[in-house]
């Protein structure tokens, strides 16, 4: 039988793929599961890996029977017409995407060469609102089928063991049970790299400020992007840097309030109805230089919008008293991008999938 081949973040164990993986091992647990290692993520005690990129990658990709992705897979041609390849992508946008983006910073070109062409062996794409579907098919030019599902990943938060995911990371974490745990998840900036060419994250807010104003009950779990770099960050009390920590649902179901930007976390975190900030003290620049917004921010902002210090200090202290108020403004953002996150997207997608595995 052929295997199928998992392949998230180029290498790492986690987001949509991870639950589709998850879920066939239940429900198919005879088809051969492989998964794409950056050769430094942790992988689970008995999984089954291949090195990115290596001899044995292009194998697996030629001869898979199920190829799930979350992002480009290779920059590399590869005959993929004997894979039914299940594309997750990585998050609902707000910022610009594909064919959208009109300021990019790094060589456009060579960029939408390599979506094209990965575009091309896509048989499925997995969508979390029709919001979300009508984008990505302008964006990325794709006319195949879409699965308007949810997003897999996002079924944790809503799953029955998410209270105990939430206890045992927040134990991992040295979280006490009255501390509020603010994640802080910014995206990342593409004109902001370094000397050695790696990206960093140009601003942050003064976490010794936040700390000093807002209590010993209260922590920053700093996660930053991916792409930035992480090995320069100077130690600030009250502050735990989660940025390498593997899955993210799992730090939404840790934390009690999410301070971001421009991520797609902002649209995951809201399936689990907690606070969120919007702290954009870039936010002209990045709009109007970075890249283009697909709303009016302010209009846009399923929470309060803050731009310095001051004002996120003034928002998130009521929130670290725990005065919590639902409002009309989060629930239609959530029943406009959020609207199949019912903690069953996992199970669509496989149903829709496995028929065309025979």
């Amino acid at each position: 039988m052929r295997p199928a081949l998992f392949e998230a973040w180029r290498g790492r164990y986690a987001d949509s793929p991870r639950a589709i993986s998850e879920h066939l091992a239940l429900a198919r647990p005879a088809l051969p599961r492989r998964w794409v290692s950056d050769g430094r993520s942790d992988f689970p005690s008995g999984a089954r890996t291949v090195k990115r990129h290596s001899a044995r990658y292009f194998a697996d990709l030629a001869t898979c029977s199920l190829l799930v992705s979350n992002d480009i897979i290779s920059q590399h041609l590869v005959d993929l017409r004997w894979t039914t390849h299940v594309q997750c992508w990585h998050g609902t946008p707000l910022k610009a995407i594909g064919y959208d983006e009109t300021t990019p910073k790094y060589d456009a070109a060579a960029h939408l060469k390599r979506v094209e062409r990965d575009v091309r062996t896509w048989d499925f794409l997995v969508s979390s609102s029709p919001f979300c579907t009508t984008v990505f098919r302008r964006a990325f030019g794709y006319e195949g089928p879409v699965l308007e599902t949810g997003l897999p990943r996002n079924d944790l938060l809503l799953s029955e063991g998410a209270a105990a995911v939430r206890t045992r990371v927040r134990r991992l974490l040295g979280l006490e049970d009255d501390v509020t745990a603010v994640l802080y998840a910014p995206t990342w900036r593409d004109d902001a790299k370094d000397d050695e060419g790696r990206f960093f994250q140009p601003s942050m807010p003064d976490f010794d400020r936040l700390t000093a104003a807002l209590g010993d009950r209260f922590v920053v779990l700093r996660r930053l992007h991916k792409n930035v770099r992480t090995d320069r960050l100077p130690s600030t009390r009250g502050v735990i840097d989660v940025s390498t920590y593997p899955e993210v649902a799992e730090l939404f179901l840790a934390s009690d309030v999410l301070v971001s930007d421009y991520s797609s976390a902002i649209y995951d975190f809201a399936v689990t109805r907690k606070p969120i900030v919007c702290h954009a003290p870039d936010l002209e620049h990045y709009a109007n230089e970075l890249r283009p917004l697909y709303f009016d921010y302010r209009e846009w902002a399923p929470g309060p919008v803050t731009v310095d210090d001051e004002e996120l200090v003034d928002v998130l202290r009521p929130l670290v008293a725990g005065q919590v108020v639902s409002s009309e403004r989060y629930e239609r953002f959530r029943r406009t991008f959020c609207p199949w996150d019912d903690g069953q997207a996992t199970q669509r997608v496989v149903d829709a999938v496995l028929p065309a595995l025979g």
